[in-house]
């Protein structure tokens, strides 16, 4: 799970690298909006900056919960971090493809170069998050801890804590 903390800083990273491209899109979003003649309630940095925070906020605590679910030893969580981590093995391989590919933004903002070495790490680190959580051994532990989760539990009181919950 360590490994998938690394794949979250890269991550982390690589989302405050892209705030230009955040920044330019909320722009365009909001001069649509005075366009059509609505009220414009924030400026664009302050949206930039709170769609941001958001995903950042968001990519932690997801990531944080369903950790915490395959730390406790839930099959489904760890199946859940594997498609996150499938995903990002996918992201990685068109990642690198786009560094060959020359592309015109249309002078709009674009990722700037560092921050691809971030999700080139984070992605490499996702296949090992993946290749470890695929593991037999890693359903194997899944199962042994829901065995023994199965085991001290009746009628949801914990035997070994004296029925304490």
């Amino acid at each position: 799970m360590e490994l998938w903390g690394a794949v979250v800083l890269a991550e982390l990273i690589t989302m405050i690298a892209r705030y230009p491209i955040a920044f330019d899109t909320s722009q365009k979003y909001l001069e649509e909006m005075r366009k059509n003649g609505e009220d414009v309630p924030v400026s664009a940095t302050a949206l930039a900056v709170a769609v941001t925070a958001f995903s950042i906020v968001l990519l932690a605590v997801v990531s944080a919960v369903v950790v915490k679910f395959v730390w406790d030893g839930r099959n489904w969580a760890r199946q859940v971090l594997g498609v996150f981590g499938a995903f990002l093995v996918v992201q990685l391989f068109f990642a690198v493809i786009a560094l060959f590919i020359t592309s015109d933004s249309d002078g709009g903002a674009t990722v700037p170069a560092w921050a691809m070495v971030f999700e080139i790490i984070g992605g490499v680190a996702a296949i090992g998050v993946l290749v470890a959580l695929m593991h037999r051994d890693t359903a194997v532990y899944c199962r042994d801890v829901a065995a023994w989760r199965t085991r001290n539990r009746q009628n949801g009181r914990d035997r070994q804590n004296g029925g304490a919950r």
